[in-house]
């Protein structure tokens, strides 16, 4: 049985070029965390183009099938986008098309695919950071945190952890992980980013993968995912304490100086950013899918989608989807949530559905359809194609 200690090994890249500075990003706004950003609040506000007068005109850009294996312990997830690539797991590994026409850039190989579990995946600094865990040890599993380059896909620096990752994020070029496993207590963790050197870590902790201007918000544990205590936002350099709370909250994203936390009462609750204070609670409302733009938070609960004032909780509007709901993602002022396509104001039907998790990003949108990585654009007509881009 392990100490709640870490045990860390770490391997820099001996790949020729390995200590060479890893490429910079594009400016363009990207998507480089699963919830768009490090505050997983699935809201991209720089998207305009697919709009409401544009989303039924949306085509097919490219397609590439994704990688398969017979034996493989990891899967496909949404993709995220930086720098004019588009990156997805597959069951092989990693792999990072170009944004533009599809064509493949790099592919990275897990050693055993029958091993690695489908990781949690980020961008900062120009490096792809991959979290996850091992698959085939059920009393003492590993956990890893692997960077690659983003511009070519190799290895920049490799780092083995005692548990499972079972959530990560990327902020403030530092990596702040979170899991246990039946032989390993559970840890909170910060690494950083641009070499893996380890920088604290916050034992007996857990914390779900979302940092608000670089604070993380934590909930105690009896070690194993269990509540037994209360919560403490840090600082993610650092591991400072900012403030703690008695209330034991899960964290499911933040937006502008606020997080929004479930409690076990099943409320969704905002929580001001700095000092912990509640602006406002809405009783069984608590949902792990929601998405937060300022004005309104959306959430999803079995087939409807809800969305709730962002000063008072209150509801603005309630639509039936037809199939179970799933993440919803906010841009260009429509709302994607596994079903029709949204209007984010009013919750009325937009367009058609898309029955996957979706992103929405510079001017196109992608998505997995089963085994497949698919980009659509919006499709303008030579005479309307000025109206539409207003």
């Amino acid at each position: 049985m392990r100490t709640h200690a870490l045990v860390l090994s770490l391997a820099i890249a001996a790949a020729a070029g390995a200590a060479a500075s890893p490429a910079t990003a594009a400016p363009a706004p990207g998507w480089e965390h699963p919830g768009f950003d490090a505050e997983d609040s699935h809201y991209n506000p720089a998207e305009s183009v697919i709009n409401a007068g544009s989303v039924e005109r949306l085509v097919k850009k490219w397609s590439m099938p994704l990688r398969d294996a017979p034996e493989s312990c990891s899967g496909w997830s949404p993709p995220l986008v930086s720098g004019g690539r588009v990156i997805v797991n597959d069951k092989l590994g990693i792999s990072a098309y170009d944004a533009g026409s599809g064509a493949v850039r790099w592919h990275f190989d897990w050693d055993q695919p029958d091993d690695n579990t489908t990781p949690i995946l980020g961008v900062g600094g120009g490096l792809l950071i991959a979290a996850n865990g091992d698959c085939n040890s059920q009393s003492d599993p590993d956990g890893q945190l692997v960077a690659l380059d983003l511009a070519d896909g190799k290895v920049r620096w490799k780092l083995s952890v005692d548990a499972p990752v079972r959530s990560a994020v990327v902020d403030r070029g530092v990596v702040v992980i979170s899991g246990w496993s039946p032989s390993d207590e559970e840890v909170v963790a910060g690494f950083r980013a641009s070499d893996g050197k380890p920088l604290w870590d916050k034992p007996g902790w857990s914390t779900s993968g979302v940092s608000a201007n670089g604070v993380i918000l934590m909930r105690k544990t009896d070690g194993s995912g269990a509540a037994d205590g209360g919560s403490s936002a840090i600082d993610v350099r650092d591991g400072s304490l900012r403030w703690s709370r008695l209330e034991n909250w899960v964290v499911e994203a933040a937006f502008d100086g606020s997080f929004y936390v479930t409690d076990e009462r099943g409320s969704l609750i905002a929580v001001d950013e700095t000092d912990g204070s509640v602006l406002w609670r809405a009783k069984g409302k608590a949902s792990a899918l929601i998405a937060v733009d300022g004005q309104r938070v959306y959430r999803s609960s079995g087939r409807v989608v809800e969305a709730l004032d962002g000063r008072n909780g209150r509801r603005v509007w309630k639509t039936p989807m037809g199939v179970e709901a799933g993440q919803p993602v906010r841009a260009g002022g429509l709302l994607y949530a596994g079903g029709p396509v949204l209007t984010a104001s009013r919750g009325e039907t937009a367009g058609a559905a898309f029955n996957s998790q979706v992103l929405v990003t510079d001017s196109a949108l992608y998505q997995v359809e089963k085994e497949t990585l698919v980009a659509y654009e919006p499709k303008f007509d030579r005479w309307r194609g000025a109206e539409l881009w207003r």
